[in-house]
């Protein structure tokens, strides 16, 4: 069993999944103990030959990468899940096949998750990248260090905007009892979850560079349902509040437990609009 593992699934990444998987690779100049992860999910385009270019020209990366390609499409929930549910790891990290991590990112992580068990989530600083590979600076700051896993789970459903943070280093074991549903911005529901947990540490030591495409973009997004908007927060709602029940009953007395459920309730409506009703 590795340390831990990196998780890339792939659709259609042509043009960046060579770079992405370069900074991934770098990663074992500090730290040995990575299983690494490559998931093509039926890709029409070039990137399985991308991906397997940069693999056979890092021999030393031939051990920790497990590289497979699906014939078809199987849909983004099944690949992301893929990466996670076929390594073996006490820590693992998502990262986006467009993204890029700083050279001994992972080296820090590990080391600071060993020593700080009340960590759930570490993540590098954020750095923006555009679709030509223009590298910016981009402040997201978010402060999660609260003792209370209550107080950090209602801040997370308050404050997170820019989701980046989903890319952290995280415990595998955080995600035990979790209920998997195809829900709108899934990746909102993870992170509060993994802030029950723990508190995050947004480290100055190395960068998470995520890369950003246009307003087009992710409008198409948006009309496929991949994001939370006013025709299907409904269906947000019950996945959020249902793994807060999961949650919360382990840790709290019923009417406490309650009592915080209808709290983080009002305030996603309150964000997120009234519960849409579909009279279809």
């Amino acid at each position: 069993m590795a340390r831990i593992a990196i998780g890339i699934p792939v659709f259609n990444e042509e043009k960046y999944v060579a770079s992405t998987l370069a900074t991934i690779i770098q990663q074992l100049d500090d730290f040995l103990d990575i299983e690494i992860w490559v998931s093509d999910n039926g890709s029409s385009d070039r990137s399985f030959n991308e991906i397997e270019s940069v693999v056979n020209s890092f021999s030393q990366a031939n051990n920790a990468i497990k590289l497979v390609r699906h014939p078809v499409n199987l849909g983004a929930d099944f690949n992301f899940w893929y990466v996670f549910d076929n390594s073996d790891s006490e820590l693992f990290l998502w990262v986006g096949a467009h993204d890029q991590l700083s050279k001994g990112y992972v080296a820090h992580g590990v080391r600071h998750m060993l020593a700080n068990p009340d960590t759930s989530m570490f993540c590098g600083t954020h750095k923006a990248l555009s679709a030509s590979g223009q590298q910016s600076d981009h402040d997201v700051n978010y402060d999660f260090s609260q003792k209370n896993p209550a107080e950090r789970y209602l801040r997370s459903i308050a404050t997170l905007g820019n989701c980046y943070i989903f890319h952290s280093i995280f415990r595998r074991t955080a995600l035990d009892s979790f209920e998997r549903q195809s829900a709108p911005s899934s990746d909102h529901i993870l992170i509060s979850r993994f802030l029950w947990f723990g508190r995050l540490e947004l480290s100055a030591d190395c960068f998470y560079k995520r890369r950003y495409f246009s307003a087009e973009n992710r409008s198409k997004k948006t009309a496929a349902g991949n994001y939370v908007h006013s025709a299907n927060n409904a269906e947000f709602y019950e996945s959020y509040l249902s793994d807060l029940e999961i949650l919360a009953s382990s840790r709290l007395p019923k009417r406490a437990k309650n009592a915080l459920i209808a709290q983080a309730s009002a305030m996603l409506v309150n964000r997120f609009g009234t519960p849409f009703v579909s009279m279809n």
